[in-house]
């Protein structure tokens, strides 16, 4: 298995519960009125913060390489 960043990870899942959290808020006693496709930013962007700390920033806040 590839070493996948771990920073990437954490920033990814945070991105995920705050925009759930977002898109669930509804006003009190109706429920959340959001078309379909808007859910699916929560799979897209989960991996594009990845593949964007893994492939382009290459920066590791929790495995840092000591000289």
């Amino acid at each position: 298995m590839k070493n996948r960043n771990i920073t990437g990870i954490i920033v990814a899942i945070i991105y995920c519960v705050v925009l759930y959290v977002f898109l669930t808020d509804g006003p009190p006693g109706e429920a959340p009125n959001n078309p379909l496709w808007v859910y699916l930013l929560i799979p897209i962007g989960a991996v594009v913060i990845t593949s964007l700390f893994d492939y382009v920033i290459k920066f590791d806040f929790f495995r840092k390489k000591m000289k």
